[in-house]
């Protein structure tokens, strides 16, 4: 092990390590469809098939709170799923079901985590009335009341980290970590399908874009694979070696991969790929991240930054040059490498850093970078429906919003 990774083991928890390394291009947006979690949703990880991590949902233009859950002891660092008046979220233990408009816990369903590490920042995925998500076994649970459907145990016997389900055309596609696996699963039965194995540990939330599985993996040290796999073979199309760790998710828009890496010596990197071939496009110079980029208004936003140890900053890139348009200044702190932004309403969320959680949701321009609103509350991997920015921190939800629902209660 290097002289720098056994500084790091001793400065920063060992946990946190292990998690830590863990565009649209000019045109029309086309993120109307907001996937099959019902009018508003948003209903996985980064909210669609591809990760573009937009909505077309109005979003608040002040801080206002609509509602803040109880100490439900949630993941930091993970995202939500809403779908169908509901909002699910990881609880390191269990997954939580809360009403999206009053913040009531409608119910709970414990699972058994991966218990090397600390946290598993995963985002569950609702489809169709169901729940997926995966610890030591990947799970499908009823939406309605948290009662599990199916469990397909990991061959490896190892648990996931980080890296969430992705429902895609009657297909589950997860991942078992340090097993070093991708799998797909029959949606209806979770009898697998295929399996795809990588080199190093196995962390992405899939995209999906033309019959095409875009992932990543990453070796300690420095190193690891970006992949693309075919939907219904599970046989590998290309693959990228990387100097640095592809340990986040990538988002794909028109022929376009984008996908950030890790890096513990210096600057970390985030690429465009060509998504048939995948040639580099272009490749920028950012600060170290787990996060996976925004794609909107033919830019490509994204956080980055381990506190303590890199600058914390969100960018904005042109997605068709790689050009930097804006970047917020590192003495704002404005940017996680555990935050993946999102993208509604001519707005960009970001969150604030408070070491192994966070410190804040912050607003953006998205056009210009400039701070629209912030809040000490939330800052995780925000979330967009009907209106509402969803994101935890402190263990809680918070939601915030302007004007409540007709009809709904007035919440805690």
């Amino acid at each position: 092990m290097t002289t720098i990774k056994l500084q790091i083991l001793k400065t920063i928890p060992l946990l946190l390590l292990l998690v830590a390394l863990a565009q649209a291009v000019p045109g029309e947006d086309r993120s109307d469809d907001d996937g099959p979690a019902g009018e508003g949703g948003w209903p996985q990880f980064h909210n669609d098939l591809q990760n573009t991590g937009r909505s077309s949902s109005t979003a608040p233009g002040t801080n206002a709170t609509l509602w803040v859950s109880e100490d439900l002891g949630l993941q930091a660092g993970s995202s939500v799923a809403v779908a169908e008046g509901r909002v699910f979220a990881n609880g390191i233990h269990q997954i939580v079901s809360l009403d999206k408009f009053t913040g009531e816990v409608l119910w709970t369903a414990p699972f058994e985590r991966n218990s090397e590490v600390c946290c598993s920042w995963f985002t569950p995925a609702y489809h169709e009335g169901r729940v997926f998500f995966s610890g030591m076994d990947t799970i499908s649970l009823n939406a309605t009341d948290g009662r599990e459907v199916w469990r397909y145990a990991h061959p490896s016997k190892r648990g996931a980290v980080n890296g969430g389900a992705t429902v895609v055309d009657g297909r589950v596609i997860a991942s078992d970590w340090d097993g070093h696996h991708y799998f797909c699963l029959d949606l209806l039965t979770g009898e697998e399908i295929w399996r795809f194995e990588v080199e190093g540990s196995a962390q992405s939330t899939p995209a999906v874009c033309d019959g095409m599985v875009v992932v990543g993996s990453w070796e300690w040290g420095l190193g690891g694979v970006i992949y693309c796999i075919d939907l219904l073979t599970g046989q590998e199309i290309w693959r990228l070696d990387a100097e640095n760790s592809p340990a986040g998710s990538a988002a794909i828009e028109d022929g376009v991969v984008y996908m950030a890496t890790y890096n513990f010596y210096g600057d970390g990197d985030l690429f465009a790929l060509d998504l048939r071939d995948g040639s580099v496009l272009w490749r920028k110079a950012i600060t170290p991240t787990d996060s996976t980029p925004t794609l909107a208004l033919g830019n490509v936003y994204i956080s980055g930054g381990c506190e303590g140890f890199s600058d914390s900053v969100t960018y904005c890139f042109n997605a068709s040059t790689g050009d930097l348009i804006w970047s917020t200044d590192p003495e704002e702190k404005i940017g996680d490498w555990r935050c993946s932004t999102a993208y509604a309403d001519g707005l960009i969320f970001s969150g604030k850093p408070d070491f192994d959680d966070f410190g804040g949701t912050v607003a953006l321009d998205a056009v210009t970078g400039e701070l629209v609103w912030s809040h000490p509350g939330g800052g995780s991997s925000p979330a967009i429906s009907d209106g509402i920015v969803f994101t935890v921190g402190g263990g809680r939800i918070w939601a915030f919003g302007e004007i409540r629902p007709e009809g709904r209660g007035e919440g805690p």
